[in-house]
């Protein structure tokens, strides 16, 4: 019985022994693994961030110096600890040399389009090229039509103007009030755009280019041969060129968040058109005044069409009067020939009638 139980408890033993071998086994295959991924990914940052901010090395299949290749490197490290540290502290770097974001405020740009309607189309030109003046604003372009002033249902006219109008973004409301007052607004549309993250990143790209400059210039005054320094001004032309490009870019992006852009429609009437749909009484007193209005309208262009045209009038006269009195004297000379025919014929016919009564007698 005591080999038995002998037995079995070094069965045990050795089960237990097994077991604790293979979980640390299992521990270190595990550990390994995980160290190996870690080391991948630090890599692989790594030598993302060093091909993203390093100067390159060669020039012609020529290396640069040693203590070129070092001071590159410490200036990749640092730029890459300090992103590091800036997406960790919400997007902000907290380099020395970098130009911090004072503007924290949404890019937004409004656009808006205006159709309106004057019944005195001169002094509304006038009065909102002053308007646009008042409020600091500015007339891109213009595009003003002087129309004839007649139409068939003297209801509108032909002279007509389109504005692209450039109007500080705070004095937007008060420019469009004043058009509210002045005029009959027939449409009007508005559109926001929200630009802020295209503006943040281009200035997040402008202050990792800005810190490279400076690296480069500091690594350009301890350049010791002249392939070092073809180099690395060949870079730092290239970092300058984008700069100047995204400067550009925040400058337009400035100006259009600035300044709001209203398209203005401009239409001279001889009447409003109604914005709210009317009674029927009132439609019918206007309908009968209208009605009105089109006959002396219809009076008084026929006045002005006779007196435009009473030259050619005059020349139609003469000419009917000539062809009526031509007319007349041929009629009246058909008419005397006519009467010359007869008396001679009755001349005659009397002679004859009297040589037959001579005859007559003489034959007694």
């Amino acid at each position: 019985m005591i080999y038995v139980h002998e037995h079995t408890w070094v069965k045990n033993m050795r089960k237990n022994v097994v077991k604790k071998k293979l979980c640390v086994v299992f521990t270190c295959v595990t550990l390994l693994i995980v160290a190996a991924v870690g080391c991948g990914g630090a890599s692989d940052t790594s030598s993302a961030e060093t091909a993203e901010y390093a100067v390159p090395q060669a020039v012609g299949g020529k290396a640069l110096s040693k203590s070129a290749d070092l001071n590159v490197a410490e200036d990749a490290d640092n730029m890459s600890e300090a992103a590091v540290e800036g997406e960790a502290g919400g997007g902000e770097a907290p380099s020395e040399n970098a130009e911090p974001v004072t503007d924290t405020s949404r890019k937004l740009i409004t656009t808006m389009r205006i159709g309106a309607e004057t019944e005195n189309f001169d002094d509304a030109i006038s009065t909102i090229e002053a308007k646009v003046g008042e409020l600091g604003g500015y007339i891109e372009s213009s595009d003003v039509y002087n129309g004839s002033n007649s139409n068939k249902n003297h209801s509108s006219s032909n002279r007509r103007a389109s504005f692209v109008i450039r109007i500080p973004a705070d004095n937007l409301g008060g420019f469009v009030d004043s058009l509210s007052d002045a005029y009959n607004i027939t449409n009007k549309t508005t559109s926001v755009e929200d630009v802020t993250l295209q503006y943040v990143d281009i200035e997040s790209k402008k202050k990792a280019l800005l810190t490279e400059e400076e690296s480069l210039l500091s690594i350009l005054e301890s350049a010791e041969t002249v392939e070092d320094i073809i180099t690395v001004q060949d870079r730092l032309s290239q970092v300058r060129y984008e700069l100047e490009n995204m400067e550009s870019q925040l400058r337009a992006y400035d100006n259009q968040v600035d300044y709001s852009t209203v398209y203005l429609d401009l239409d001279e009437v001889a009447k409003y058109t109604p914005v709210e749909e009317k009674g029927a009484f009132a439609r019918m007193g206007e309908g009968f005044v209208e009605s009105l209005k089109s006959v002396c309208n219809g009076i008084k262009e026929f006045i002005i069409w006779f007196v435009i045209h009473i030259p050619q009038l005059l020349f139609l006269a003469i000419f009917v009067a000539v062809i009526w009195i031509s007319c007349k004297k041929i009629k009246e000379k058909k008419a005397s020939g006519v009467t010359n025919n007869a008396g001679i014929k009755s001349e005659a016919k009397e002679e004859k009638t009297t040589l037959e009564k001579t005859e007559g007698k003489d034959g007694k």
